[in-house]
C-alpha cells in the first residue's frame, strides 16, 4: 500500500506552486480545474503503483524535458537559418567541435524566445566566421536573464567603433544621454558585474597629425562617421566607457540605428574649426571588414554649437 503526503490546495499560494509543479514536470494543463490537494508520493510508495512507481515518473520527467529541449533547438536553429538565408557567402573555415558541442548543450535549455533569437544570431554568426563568439561568452550567455540582455542592448546600441576598439561615451553628466537615452550608473554597474564594461573610466585618444590631413572613421550601428583633419592638429581625448572583449563579441549582434542627437553628440565632442565630419548609412558589410554605404552628408550642428557660433559672429560685429 502506498504512503503518500498529501497538502490540500487552499489559496492563491498553493495554486501558483501547483502550475510551476505542473510545468516542470511536464504535465502542465491550462484547461484543467485547479486540484484541491497536492499528493507528494514517498519513498514508501507501493512499487506496483502506476501513478506512483518512481521508474515511471522519471520517464515521464525525462521525455517532457528532451521535448521541450528539442523545440528550443529547433526554433534557435531556424532563426540561424533565417539570418543565414539573407547573406551571399560565408567563411570556408569549420566551425570547431568544441564550440559546436558547448553551443547546443547550453542553447537547449533557452527557453525564452528574446533569448532563443539572441542565441540563433550567434550560431549564425559563428557559421558565417567562426572564432567570433568564444566559449567564454557562451558560458555567460547560458545564465544571463531576458532584463539583463536588454540593459545590455540599451547599451550596445550607442556603441561606437573606431581603430579596434569599441566604446560609448560616458553618459556622466550629459543629459541626452541621461535623460533621453536612460543611460544610468546601476546599469553601467550591473554591465560591469556581468562583464560586458571595463571597470574605469577611459579615454578614447585621437591622436595628433603632422604636416598632412588625416582622417579617422566611427561605426555606429549601421551608420559611419568619417573625421577629416586638417593637418598640424593636437592631440584629442573623449571620455568614454569601453566594451571588454566579450562585449565587444556581442556588438555583432546588434543592427542598431543611431539617431541624429547621437551623431551630433560626438561630432560636438571632437569637432573644430576646419574639420569635416560627415555620416553615411551601411549598406552592406564584407567579411575582410570593408562595407558600402551611401553618400556621406554633414553632421549639422547641436543647438548649443549653433548657438555659440551665432554668438561668436555677434561678438565679432560689436568689436568691428
Amino acid at each position: 500500500m502506498s504512503v503518500n503526503n498529501v497538502i490540500k490546495v487552499n489559496g492563491r499560494p498553493l495554486e501558483k506552486l501547483l502550475g510551476v509543479i505542473r510545468k516542470g514536470l511536464g504535465n502542465d494543463n491550462n484547461n484543467s480545474e485547479i486540484k484541491k490537494e497536492i499528493e507528494f508520493p514517498t519513498n514508501k510508495s507501493d512499487p506496483t503503483s502506476t501513478n506512483f512507481h518512481p521508474d515511471a515518473r522519471i520517464q515521464e520527467r525525462l521525455i517532457f524535458k528532451e521535448n521541450k529541449r528539442q523545440q528550443n533547438l529547433d526554433y534557435i536553429n531556424y532563426i540561424a537559418a533565417e539570418q543565414l538565408a539573407q547573406e551571399d557567402s560565408v567563411s570556408e573555415e569549420h566551425v570547431d567541435d568544441d564550440w559546436i558541442n558547448r553551443f547546443f548543450n547550453n542553447a537547449q535549455d533557452i527557453s525564452n524566445e528574446e533569448m532563443q533569437g539572441l542565441w540563433g544570431r550567434i550560431l549564425a554568426g559563428e557559421v558565417k566566421r567562426p572564432k567570433s563568439y568564444s566559449l567564454r561568452t557562451l558560458e555567460l550567455l547560458k545564465n544571463l536573464s531576458k532584463n539583463e540582455a536588454q540593459t545590455f542592448m540599451k547599451f550596445a546600441s550607442l556603441a561606437i567603433n573606431a581603430n579596434g576598439v569599441s566604446f560609448i561615451l560616458n553618459f556622466k553628466g550629459e543629459k541626452l544621454l541621461e535623460n533621453e537615452y536612460n543611460l544610468n550608473f546601476s546599469d553601467r554597474l550591473l554591465l560591469e558585474e556581468l562583464g560586458f564594461l571595463t571597470a574605469n573610466d577611459l579615454e578614447f585618444k585621437i591622436l595628433a597629425n603632422k604636416d598632412q590631413r588625416s582622417q579617422i572613421y566611427f561605426v555606429i550601428g549601421n551608420t559611419i562617421v568619417s573625421l577629416e583633419k586638417p593637418a598640424n592638429q593636437p592631440e584629442q581625448k573623449l571620455p568614454v566607457l569601453v566594451f571588454t572583449k566579450i562585449g565587444q563579441e556581442l556588438l555583432e549582434l546588434i543592427n542598431a540605428t543611431p539617431k541624429l542627437d547621437y551623431i551630433q553628440l560626438l561630432a560636438s565632442k571632437i569637432r573644430k574649426d576646419g574639420y569635416s565630419i560627415k555620416y553615411a548609412f551601411i549598406l552592406k558589410r564584407h567579411l575582410d571588414g570593408t562595407v558600402n554605404h551611401t553618400p556621406f552628408f554633414d553632421v549639422p550642428l547641436t543647438e548649443a554649437e549653433q548657438k555659440a557660433k551665432t554668438d561668436k559672429v555677434e561678438m565679432k560685429k560689436k568689436n568691428n
